[in-house]
């Protein structure tokens, strides 16, 4: 398994489970719920008991935060994160949480 080559920049986050029990066969994007970098949405994903596979940041910048051969803590759902490269993308602080057209 591999990561993406789109990847601007690198953080790992400690907040995963480790190997996947699942193969991959969905993708999850979520919303940041903030207009954030890349670098800002590693620092939070060293701390605050969360992760993505990837982030967005909002200026369309890739961030690697957990690797896809590990299950990362997005979506709340173990099933859904064990079988899900997750996605978290800088989006408005309101609803709809819109997303820029760069992310």
């Amino acid at each position: 398994m591999s990561n993406s080559s789109l990847v601007d920049y690198t953080k790992l986050s400690p907040n995963h489970s480790g190997q996947r029990t699942h193969s991959i066969d969905r993708i999850t994007p979520h919303c940041v719920v903030g207009q954030c970098s890349v670098e800002t949405l590693g620092s939070i994903f060293m701390t605050n008991g969360a992760s993505c596979n990837y982030g967005i940041g909002t200026d369309g910048r890739v961030l690697l935060c957990v690797e896809e051969k590990n299950r990362s803590w997005c979506s709340s759902s173990n099933s859904n994160d064990q079988r899900a490269v997750t996605i978290e993308c800088a989006s408005d602080t309101y609803e709809p949480y819109a997303m820029n057209s760069k992310v």
